[in-house]
């Protein structure tokens, strides 16, 4: 079970979709305007000769991981990065997709925006903050507070449209990226403004899933320079409609565990619209000055969740068992200033950012109440809604040096603040006529509110020096120090009609090292190794109330002191790697070994009473190996395979849970694996397109430490993948076009145990899946 509390919170003919696609995309007035002539320089669809180079520009490919600019086969780390081309021919929507594509990664996810990232292993659903970093820009958006890893409440999903490149950040990155860097930091890089050049383009597609109905979406992107080489202005707008695949059923008035299926449901329940807007402007000043104002704003509206309830449902019948609507909405804003001031040898940087999220969730609790309070004065299941609400208001402040020294040395340093504002309140109103259909007097059910801040304060550095032209150290280091405060209140039946207040904080501070030597061999070759520190901090813990918990609480035998505030738990990584290039450039080769230590782990201990608690379980190690292949045999044909094993356990018992010594941590699968093979020719037609087949693989995945449970495990699954297109249509090199089949077999996979915001029965749970085979087409527009 899981708190009751606010921690408790068919296929169309091509012509039909290309005619109705082309119809959306006529939504964007600009493309009906005057063509503007556009150089060489504007996006990947403007540059046919990039279908011909695709993979085999790995050597080329830069990125920003260490908080400056470098090619990716000279970067000593395991990274693995996705630019724009990539995104689209993968057709990639969401970091789950990301993650499916990228070894070491690995996404909890129940539903579009209630997703929790998992990185080498280090797998947690308790604690103040995630076990991976999460960025837009410099903007961190992986939401901190006491509740944002349940899953209903975990990270953001980004529209990828507009974005330049996704970087995944494999092992520790305390030092550059803070403390919720544990696993590993995946950023999300947006496509800033061209001060020179007049832009446009934009898309639509529509599709239908098996089970569901028709899906649609348009995204548009104009640029424009204000001012020759000066000022610029950037605008990305985007929009989804995607019908549902799951039916919703009532529930048995006499079998919580049944449904009705020959009563009325409703079709296709769980669908989503996701709408939004990125704006950024740019100053170019005098003096290597720029000024960069951004704001992002985004909005997911779910008609219920992306689960079905096993029993009744199962995987070969999507259904939902519930009495009241779910419906759940998502707005975050994000606003940023960066100011950056280059010198000869290096560069300053300013970064102030504000990040809003608001998530607001109804969630059947019919079964709950009928589990807590049946046979007597409950004789058949009544409905009943849990309400919730949760806010995180985010302030960061990052200044930053980077050097551009002539010399052997270079550094990297800065200060960092971070602040967050969470209350949140979630209820369980006693429904109309309750107490009249069981001679109850029942005020309430559940009422809780909740105030928590967290501060976090750093001084960080990263120095390099080049002792040979062949061999690099690196050293660096992070020294913090995060405050948190809480106040709590509840009062209800589920709490004993007993209201408390209870109150807390917390202080934690330390150091954060890292140590990297790279090898360059040759320039095909580049060996690496690096051991790291990852930290997490504690935090006041969440009270399970006496009133109904207190017999089960001291079954724990738990340290007084534990039950008030949880430790900061922390990892040693120490890593192998390398990178090399074979073949003259066709071949390439990424790999790593790595063995994670991890100290004072934070999960959650989940109580009968309906609440739970935050603990420290003891120890657990990871260890395992990643590798990315790349294979670009001839000019048209590229090959991709990249695999990762982990093997993260448990170092020990843990007292009054059913977790034991060697259990592997929970959704940590212990193999995952994708491939690709892409086809790029010119066509028949003399314009560039091509044809592409992803697969990726998801091994057996523990959800839950208890063996016995029927939820115990999620089995494997493996996806396919197709699409193909033209980046011109013949004729116009404006237009292009492409066409795809997502889950081609339909293989219906568990992708997550998600926890309720109301308690989650034994009996009964619900399941995240994938989306059934989805077929659709895309039409490009670029100017």
């Amino acid at each position: 079970m899981v708190p009751i509390s606010f921690y408790p919170l068919r296929l169309r003919r091509i012509s039909y979709l290309s005619c109705l696609a082309t119809a959306l995309l006529a939504r964007f007035p600009l493309v009906l305007a005057q063509e503007v002539q556009h150089s060489a320089g504007a996006t990947s669809l403007e540059e046919p000769e990039k279908a011909e180079k695709a993979e085999k520009d790995t050597q080329e490919v830069v990125i920003t991981a260490q908080r400056r600019t470098e090619r990716l086969q000279n970067a000593p780390l395991s990274v693995t990065a996705l630019d724009a081309e990539k995104i689209e021919k993968m057709g990639i929507e969401s970091v789950v997709d990301v993650a499916r594509m990228t070894p070491g990664l690995n996404v909890v996810s129940s539903g579009p925006g209630q997703n929790i990232l998992v990185m080498r292993g280090i797998s947690s659903s308790a604690g103040t903050a995630g076990t991976v970093g999460y960025y837009l820009d410099d903007i961190p958006i992986a939401a901190s507070s006491n509740a944002s890893l349940l899953s209903l409440r975990g990270v953001i999903d980004p529209s990828v449209f507009d974005i330049d490149q996704v970087e995944v950040l494999r092992g520790p990155q305390g030092t550059l990226y803070g403390s919720s860097s544990m696993g590993g930091t995946v950023k999300y890089l947006t496509k800033q403004p061209n001060f020179s050049q007049f832009q446009f383009n934009g898309s639509a597609t529509v599709s239908e899933t098996k089970g569901g109905g028709l899906n649609w979406g348009s995204n548009a992107m104009l640029n424009i320079p204000l001012v020759d080489n000066k000022i610029a202005f950037r605008l990305a707008a985007f929009e989804r409609h995607q019908d549902g695949f799951i039916d919703r059923y009532q529930i048995d008035p006499n079998n919580y565990l049944g449904a009705l299926t020959s009563g009325s449901k409703q079709e296709s329940a769980n669908s989503e619209k996701t709408t939004g807007v990125r704006a950024i402007v740019s100053f170019k000043l005098e003096d290597q000055l720029t000024i960069t104002s951004s704001i992002f704003n985004q909005r997911t509206f779910l008609a219920a969740p992306f689960q079905i309830d096993v029993p009744p449902g199962s995987i070969s019948s999507l259904m939902q068992a519930r009495l009241v609507p779910e419906p759940s909405t998502q707005v975050s804003t994000l606003a940023n200033v960066s100011i950056r001031k280059g010198f000869d040898q290096f560069e300053l940087l300013s970064s102030t950012s504000y990040y809003d999220r608001n998530v607001e969730i109804d969630e059947d609790s019919s079964k709950v109440l009928y589990y807590f309070y049946s046979p007597k004065p409950q004789t058949y299941v009544y409905p009943s809604v849990m309400k919730g609400d949760y806010v995180n208001r985010e302030f960061t402040q990052e200044f930053r040096f980077t050097s551009d020294f002539k010399g052997p040395w270079q550094i990297i340093g800065g200060a960092y603040y971070h602040h967050v504002n969470a209350p949140l309140a979630s209820s369980i109103p006693t429904p109309d006529g309750y107490n009249a259909a069981f001679g109850t007097h029942i005020n309430t059910f559940f009422t809780g509110s909740r105030e928590a801040t967290v501060s976090e304060t750093a001084l960080f550095e990263e120095t390099s020096y080049q002792m040979t032209p062949q061999l690099t150290a690196r050293v660096g280091l992070r020294s913090f120090r995060v405050n948190q405060t809480f106040i709590q209140q509840t009062d209800g039946a589920f709490v004993g009609n007993v209201p408390t207040t209870v109150q807390g904080s917390s202080s934690d501070s330390g150091l954060n090292p890292k140590f990297n030597l790279g090898w360059q061999v040759n320039k095909d070759m580049l060996l690496y190794a690096t051991a790291s520190k990852g930290y997490r901090p504690g935090g006041p813990n969440n009270p399970a109330p006496a009133a109904v918990c207190g017999s089960e609480v001291a079954s724990l035998n738990l340290s007084p002191s534990s039950l008030v505030k949880f430790a900061p738990d922390t990892v040693w990584n120490y890593e192998l790697g390398t990178k090399s290039s074979w073949l003259d450039d066709k071949l390439f080769l990424n790999g790593s070994l790595y063995y994670i230590k991890w100290n004072q782990v934070q999960q959650q201990i989940v109580l009968q009473c309906g609440f739970n608690i935050t603990a420290n379980f003891g120890s657990a190690t990871s260890k395992g190996l990643e590798l990315e292949v790349v294979y670009h045999p001839v000019r048209e044909w590229n090959f991709r395979l990249a695999g990762n094993f982990t093997q993260a356990e448990l170092g020990n018992d843990v007292p009054g849970t059913n977790a034991k010594k060697g259990d592997q941590l929970v959704d940590v699968p212990r193999w995952t694996m994708s491939a690709s093979a892409e086809y790029s020719a010119l066509m028949p037609n003399g314009v560039p397109g091509y044809a592409r087949l992803d697969y990726s693989y998801t091994g057996t995945t523990n959800s839950l430490y208890d063996r016995t449970s029927p939820f115990y495990q999620r089995p494997a699954f493996g996806m396919f993948n197709l699409r193909l297109g033209e980046n011109q249509l013949p004729g116009n090199s404006h237009w292009g076009w492409a066409a795809f089949v997502d889950n081609v077999t339909n293989k219906i996979g568990e992708t997550g145990l998600p926890v309720a915001i109301s308690a989650d029965l034994p009996t009964t749970r619900r399941l995240g899946i994938v989306r059934p085979r989805t077929i659709g087409l895309t039409l490009k527009y670029t100017m």
